[in-house]
Formats: structure tokens, sequence, C-alpha cells
């Protein structure tokens, strides 16, 4: 079974979003989208049948093809598309890591995740993908996973700062500059 075919199994399993399951949060000032999506383009369709499922349940779902601002720099809309996000969602693939485009996303990300305690979210598109050695610390979700969906859902819709657990301060954005 391929990907998009697993993909499509498992939109069918998933517990639709309600209000009694799950809700999207809140989106804050200065934020625009609940997750921003980074993928490679050879994961087009897969990825784009998870967007509808995602904006069909009531997220707002950030990526490139549609929200980035024409006339802007790359790296411009890469940085405010995140920034502008609660959240981003790396869609982890061979071709994932072969891109330098990807793997900038998810550093931006990474920093984003270090200023403002950001989740980033790895999804491994197939089994066996390489995760490079900068994204080894982070949990990953699978694809592949009977309740890849519902444990999407759920991440997605917890708000950031019930996800953040850890002991690791904040970082004052004035005290690196």
């Amino acid at each position: 079974m391929n990907s998009l075919e697993s993909a499509d199994i498992q939109s069918q399993r998933a517990v639709p979003l309600s209000p009694s399951v799950y809700a999207p949060p809140t989106l804050r000032d200065g934020e625009c989208y609940h997750v921003f999506i980074s993928y490679s383009s050879t994961d087009y369709q897969w990825t784009h049948s998870l967007i509808n499922h995602l904006e069909s349940c009531g997220l707002q779902v950030c990526y490139h093809e549609r929200d980035f601002t024409p006339g802007r720099t790359v790296l411009e809309n890469m940085s405010d598309c995140i920034q502008e996000s609660q959240k981003v969602l790396l869609v982890l693939s061979p071709e994932f890591v072969r891109s330098r485009w990807c793997l900038l996303e998810a550093n931006m990300s990474l920093f984003r995740d270090c200023l403002e305690r950001k989740p980033i979210i790895p999804v491994l598109l197939e089994p066996g993908v390489s995760v490079p050695l900068h994204l080894c610390h982070l949990t990953y979700l699978e694809a592949n996973d009977l309740d890849f969906m519902n444990k999407l859902l759920k991440v997605l819709c917890t708000p950031n700062k019930q996800l953040q657990g850890s002991t690791i301060p904040r970082i004052n954005n004035t005290d690196i500059f």
C-alpha cells in the first residue's frame, strides 16, 4: 500500500472533528493559521489530501503554493508564514531531506521553536526515511499509523501552552539580539 492510499484509509477511519472531540484553538493576535505545512513538491498529492481533510475540520492551513505572497522573496514568505502559524508540520520523505528549501523551512521552524516555543510536528511519510540529525530530537508521527489522523488532530487542536511541558525557559528575543 502506498502513502496516498494509506492517507485515504486513515482519513476514512478518523473521527470527524467536532466540538466534543477536538476544536481548533483560537488564533491569537498575529496568528493567521493553525499550522504551516512544509513538504516536497513530489509529495503534493498526499499532502494536499491531508490539507483538504484538515481544512474540512476547521483548521486554517498555510502552504506555499497558495499562501506565499508574489513579489516577496521566498525567505520572507517562509519566515512570515511560519511566524503567523501556531504550529509547523514537516512532511518528511526522502525528497524532503534532499531539498535545500525544505530543510531551510525546517531550520527556520527550529529557530522559531527556540524563540517562541512554536511546536514542530514531523510526519514520516514512509517507513525508513532518514531523519536529518538536527530533527532527530523531535517525536514524530508515522503516516502509515492506523490512528495517524486522530493523533495529528489531537496535537493540532491542543493549545501550544498545553504542549509545553518542558523545563526549558522561554528565550526573550532581546536577550539574543
